[in-house]
């Protein structure tokens, strides 16, 4: 049995500018605020999802500033799938049976069974930057993601980006 190395997805060409947009979107100083997590709670029962999240993803770190139980706090990019949403915003990121793709192989958090499914839509600020990531996740993995989940997801992610806005 070989060695496996998670890779995370290439930075954005616009990396620098993306994450000083990140860094001054104001989300850092909203962890725990009511709004956000009532989004994640309604975007993980919508989606029958065991666990959402809203992070934001400046440099090499990832900020999970609110949850739907769990898994809060600060993760290192290279660890990160929404490093994947943050590439290609533009695009709905989503593996349906992450221990079977080679792509995620050796990624610790499906490795030790945490993720098995995830999807996640990007978190726009005023610009356009993607400055985050709404994303689901479960422990087991998914036959289907339908293009109305896509939908779904994408429409959470968008309250998050009217929350930051508009300072909800």
């Amino acid at each position: 049995m070989g060695i496996t190395i998670f890779t995370p997805a290439p930075l954005p060409r616009n990396e620098r500018e993306r994450s000083e947009a990140a860094r001054s979107s104001g989300l850092l100083n909203r962890v725990g605020d009511p709004t956000l997590f009532h989004i994640v709670d309604d975007a993980c029962h919508a989606l029958r999802s065991h666990w959402c999240a809203i992070t934001l993803m400046i440099e090499e770190t990832q900020y999970v500033i609110a949850s739907s139980g769990g898994m809060m706090g600060i993760y290192r990019r290279s660890t990160s799938l929404c490093s994947y949403v943050i590439h290609d915003p533009d695009q709905m990121f989503f593996i349906l049976d992450a221990p079977n793709d080679s792509r995620f192989a050796g990624n610790p958090f499906v490795d030790n069974g945490v993720i098995n499914f995830f999807a996640g839509a990007a978190i726009l600020d005023r610009a356009g930057y993607a400055i985050g990531v709404l994303c689901i996740t479960d422990r087991l993995p998914r036959t289907n993601f339908s293009d109305d989940e896509a939908l779904v997801l994408a429409g959470f992610a968008a309250m998050v980006t009217a929350a930051i806005i508009y300072n909800a």
